[in-house]
């Protein structure tokens, strides 16, 4: 069974494009935020950027992965929030915990995806091949 792939994105011009571009084949899309942008802007940010997707795209499926990084607290707050997918890079123990946070909140913690990097492409239409 092949994994699932996310996009990682950037700027909201980026997530628009990658979802006109999916919306024709597929129902869902994946995108991939990564945790230096998290840091930056802060969760707020975060917040009403998936509820402006989501208000425009409302008969596609959008989730949103975010990157935590070593940030525990960052990924405690993203569970609260609701996030479809976090990734925490932690020890064993700490995982642990915040897996059993994430069940409550129906997150899945460090999941197994392909990303693709979006952020560098400027053609988005021939990474993606969609026909």
């Amino acid at each position: 069974m092949p994994q699932k792939i996310c996009f990682a994105v950037s700027t909201l011009t980026q997530i628009e494009s990658l979802i006109e571009l999916r919306k024709i084949k597929y129902n869902t899309s994946i995108i991939f935020i990564k945790h230096f942008l998290i840091k930056g802007f802060g969760t707020i940010w975060l917040r009403s950027l998936i509820s402006f997707a989501k208000d425009k795209y409302k008969t596609h499926n959008i989730k949103f992965f975010v990157d935590s990084g070593y940030d525990y607290a960052l990924s405690i707050l993203l569970t609260n929030e609701n996030i479809d997918y976090i990734k925490l890079k932690s020890n064993k123990i700490v995982l642990k915990k915040i897996n059993q946070i994430a069940k409550k909140n129906k997150v899945l913690l460090n999941p197994s995806f392909d990303v693709v990097d979006l952020t560098k492409i400027k053609n988005i239409q021939k990474k993606l091949k969609i026909k």
